[in-house]
């Protein structure tokens, strides 16, 4: 080769080298409690989702796409993690099953392998902005053990905790989830206080004695008082990494302060020349619904179509700026909620279109079945759709693949590799089987044969609905009676679980015993993990308690200073 030709040949090779090697930059958008029946793709046409539906016109739509749990922080774990939350003790044993106190030390446990982690050992820059809700503490206020910067991420900003009615002084989480919780509380101290005067009577003990044990009777029930009734001033917060930067959360304009951190987040990453891997965890559409001015009156819908519309700016926002930076075809862009719409919060809980049930219901396909949207302009085709059984867990074996990361060997991955059925390589789900759990009580169980369309669904346990309805008070409980006669549903068919399978059928009958053998393989697979829903984990802490300008409870007000108004 002479001279003239070898250096046309490095010239060549100088231009496409780093083509070949550039990372692809990642994006997930994680909306919270948002509906099936929510957005435009999956059949509302009635609240205006344009930027979300482009995802779907741009990319891969899923139809049966499914969480691993039906409330926000065990699903957010195994979408973290790859792995079902009974595998990692994110899977409550008790009523509580999420975090519930900002100051507790329930969190994602440090010895998990998160997405964000593959990510980093790949050289990806990682930022997460908005929702957490998987800890902050553990041993010790200030260790930062479940906090996002020590699971993988380089950056965070946002609520550390959740979202709450709570917080808008509209609602009370305890009064839902235990009507007449105030007057039963006062009846127990009035009992009690009966009980005592009879015991401690003048001429027995004296009234000094009844006094003491009153006074300290009461100490206990005044604290559960006050804890819930200050939930805003112990759990609304902003940190900006590990900085406390706003107490209590400015809801209305926070979707616009998380776009804005995340859009320099991108412009970061990219002038420096490294991939992204950047993590949209938006407050909406849980309540407290509360958005900008500009979208105050905006939908028919009242307060539940605005922050949809408000979700959907803010989604089109960070897709507009991909374009602008000239990344648009090396960026892999996911779209998702974590669980279904709230059916208990009536008109501003979210709508689940045809599907049964919804957040918190266990396995009901209203609880788990989400949207999932997936566009990758160099690599998959526009505007596909799959039938097949995907789930969130999915994702962590996808975005380990995109930066080039090897699936950790030391632990069970539930996930899946999706990208050959995305690409069409493949017409039939990686997953035989889905497990669908209620706390860490399997209720039902997901089968996809490798012939045929067909997808089936076991129900073994049902949610304590309310007679007559599909709704419970307020959540459900998990721990309800196994059914006599397992109930069978054809999934592709009867997506509303409204027709069980006669159980006298040859279906019924060929297809059942394959999925309880295959519960029985799975629950003999879970091997124990320490449960981080103790009631002591669970329990707030009240020595821990973030409080950005004192000592709390004094002065524990501010704004974040980079935003003022």
């Amino acid at each position: 080769m002479d001279l003239k030709h070898r250096k046309m040949t490095l010239l060549l090779l100088i231009v496409w080298f780093p083509c070949v090697v550039a990372k692809t930059n990642i994006i997930l958008f994680i909306a919270d409690d948002l509906g099936y029946g929510d957005i435009g793709c999956y059949g509302n046409h009635s609240v205006r989702t344009p930027n979300i539906d482009s995802i779907a016109s741009d990319g891969i739509k899923m139809t049966q796409h499914l969480a691993a749990a039906s409330l926000c922080t065990p699903s957010r774990s195994a979408l973290l993690t790859g792995r079902y939350p009974v595998r990692t003790g994110m899977a409550s044993p008790v009523m509580m099953r999420v975090i519930a106190w900002a100051s507790s030390s329930c969190g994602l446990p440090s010895s998990e392998i998160t997405f964000a982690e593959q990510t980093k050992k790949a050289g990806y820059m990682n930022g997460l902005f908005g929702k957490w809700h998987l800890g902050i503490h553990k041993q010790r206020l200030g260790d930062f053990e479940h906090h996002p910067l020590k699971q993988g991420f380089d950056y965070f900003y946002g609520p550390i905790y959740s979202n709450l009615g709570d917080f808008g002084g509209e609602s009370r989480i305890i009064t839902g989830l235990m009507p007449g919780w105030y007057g039963k509380l006062f009846s127990i101290w009035a009992v009690t206080a009966v009980a005592l005067l009879c015991l401690f009577r003048e001429d027995y003990f004296g009234a000094i004695p009844f006094i003491v044990f009153i006074l300290i009777w009461s100490v206990p029930l005044a604290l559960v008082y006050l804890l819930f009734e200050n939930f805003t001033l112990l759990n609304s917060f902003v940190y900006r990494n590990y900085d406390l930067v706003e107490q209590p959360v400015r809801f209305a304009g926070l979707s616009q302060r998380l776009v804005n951190e995340g859009l320099d987040f991108i412009q970061n990453a990219t002038n420096s020349g490294k991939p992204f891997l950047l993590v949209m965890s938006w407050v909406h559409t849980h309540t407290f619904l509360t958005t900008s001015k500009q979208f105050e009156g905006r939908s028919k819908f009242g307060r539940y179509g605005e922050a949809l519309e408000e979700l959907d700016w803010s989604v089109g926002q960070i897709l507009k700026s991909v374009k602008e930076f000239g990344i648009d075809d090396n960026t892999l862009v996911y779209f998702t909620s974590d669980h279904g719409g709230h059916l208990e919060e009536g008109t501003e809980g979210g709508f689940n279109g045809i599907l049964k049930g919804g957040k918190s219901h266990g396995a009901s396909d209203g609880a788990i079945r989400v949207p999932g949207l997936i566009k990758w302009p160099r690599v998959l085709e526009k505007g596909k759709v799959t039938d097949e059984p995907t789930s969130l867990m999915d994702i962590y074996n996808l975005v380990s693949s995109v930066a080039g990361v090897s699936l950790p060997a030391d632990r069970h991955i539930d996930g899946r590799d999706i990208l050959p059925l995305l690409k069409g390589g493949v017409l039939v789900s990686p997953h035989d089987f889905l497990f669908h759990y209620c706390g860490n009580i399997l209720h039902a169980a997901r089968y996809r044969p490798r012939d045929g369309i067909k997808t089936w669904k076991l129900v073994t346990r049902e949610p304590d609905y309310i007679p007559g309805t599909t709704v419970c008070q307020f959540t459900c409980n998990c721990n309800t009676d196994v059914l006599a006669t397992p109930k069978l549903y054809d999934i592709t068919v009867d997506p509303g679980e409204t027709t069980p399978i006669d159980s006298h059928s040859k279906n019924y009958k060929e297809i059942t015993p394959i999925i309880l053998k295959a519960m029985g393989i799975h629950k003999n697979s879970i091997e124990p993990a320490e449960t981080e829903f103790t009631l002591r984990k669970l329990a707030p802490n009240l020595t821990w308690q973030p409080c950005c300008n004192g000592t709390f409870p004094f002065n524990c007000y501010c704004t974040d200073p980079k935003y003022p108004e």
